[in-house]
């Protein structure tokens, strides 16, 4: 019995002393590129958290498992992180990554040997890309400012994968798309690139949170977007080791993963009223659109100055 005693006794000493569970932060990517800077920049060792990946191939279905709380916090470009916070759901922007690939990075690619040259050649056309996405706002910018004359292209809602086929089927005629999916086409030789977004909106990306996140691990958020900028800082000097990793993580082709990590230079940081303020022009061109009637002010889809 003192035996039995004395072991309960080290057993329960044992117990105390082992250090706490750690929290876990579910990180949601597109495509790999965030995983793959952050692990090849070495930004995210020794976290004082569990960091937990899970990959998405369009920023829809990532800002869905926000908002149903499957995840804690994604990258999403402006456009379909203002539509789903119009639609009402309950996530923010925390965190900038301004234009990378000064715009370049989303763009309307056509199959190689398509007869379409020209943005206006769009006009009336079979056009491919994910209802609510850069893509998207990319072809409303383009109609709105004239850029595509009436009349209007037909937009044909399909996922990433579903566009490529119809593209190179020849069900679409083209594809408004974002990275890696432009390089896929365009450095992978199966089409070119017609028109991109340099120019036409703002081409802000997004560290988005969910509410719960925000809330109860904002400690964790604030760490991992400190991570997130200083892997971006390593990422501008070391492209090539960035594009490495990339292709052995997503299976991208070498030049594809090479094309994509020279449109990731970026300087992230804190949000800002003068973002919000050029971002006041993504919310019209959706309300013009009549894809969103939110009356909500614009400033409250957004964390500022963390």
């Amino acid at each position: 019995m003192r035996w039995t005693r004395t072991l309960l006794v080290l057993i329960v000493l044992a117990c105390t002393a082992l250090p706490a569970v750690a929290e876990t932060l579910t990180v949601a990517d597109q495509k790999g590129q965030q995983r793959a800077l952050l692990e090849a920049s070495g930004a995210v060792q020794g976290a004082p958290y569990t960091i937990a990946w899970t990959d998405f191939e369009a920023a829809s279905p990532l800002l869905q498992a926000l908002a149903a709380g499957a995840v804690d916090t994604g990258i999403a470009g402006d456009g379909p992180f203002l539509f789903a916070w119009g639609a009402g759901m309950p996530l923010k922007a925390a965190w900038l990554l301004p234009p990378r690939g000064a715009g370049h990075a989303v763009a309307v690619v056509v199959a190689a040997g398509s007869s379409i040259h020209d943005p206006a050649e769009l006009s009336g056309r079979r056009i491919a890309t994910g209802r609510g996405s850069i893509g998207h706002l990319l072809l409303l910018r383009l109609i709105e400012t004239g850029a595509i004359p009436p009349p209007a292209p037909q937009i044909v809602f399909l996922t990433p994968a579903q566009a490529k086929a119809a593209l190179e089927a020849g069900s679409v005629d083209a594809w408004s798309t974002w990275e890696p999916y432009v390089s896929l086409e365009s450095v992978g030789g199966q089409g070119r690139v017609v028109v991109d977004a340099a120019g036409l909106m703002p081409n802000d990306a997004f560290w988005v949170a969910s509410d719960t996140a925000l809330a109860g691990k904002r400690a964790l958020l604030d760490d991992f977007y400190r991570r997130v900028t200083a892997a971006f800082a390593w990422g501008r000097t070391h492209q090539d080791a960035y594009a490495q990793i990339l292709a052995r993580q997503t299976g991208l082709p070498e030049p594809v993963a090479r094309a994509v990590a020279a449109k990731m230079i970026a300087s992230p940081g804190p949000l800002t009223a003068a973002v919000v303020a050029d971002e006041q022009a993504t919310l019209d061109a959706y309300r013009s659109a009549g894809l969103l009637q939110t009356d909500a002010p614009l400033a409250s889809a957004f964390v500022l100055g963390r």
